[in-house]
């Protein structure tokens, strides 16, 4: 990991933390939602389903600086899921 990279993480989680996350309101409003929440997962990947919802536990970070949401104890892409809302 780089300085960079370790200083870039820093600065987030000086914002946010591993029991929520950031979102837009489809009103443009800045929201935070807090653990445990409900995604959808819009396709199969590992175990889970798509069109199934879960319960996202956690929000971390991969080495390469992406997001991942902590479902039934995994890591899985937060690309791999949409907010319930």
């Amino acid at each position: 990991m780089t300085d960079q990279t370790r200083q870039y993480i820093l600065d987030l989680f000086s914002i946010v933390s591993t029991d929520s996350i950031l979102i837009i309101t489809p009103a443009g409003l800045l929201k935070r939602l807090n653990c445990p929440f409900y995604v959808v997962c819009k396709v199969d990947v590992s175990l889970l389903r798509k069109g199934q919802e879960y319960t996202v536990n956690a929000v971390k970070m991969t080495l390469k600086l992406e997001d991942v949401f902590i479902i039934k104890g995994k890591a899985y892409l937060i690309w791999c899921f949409a907010i319930v809302g």
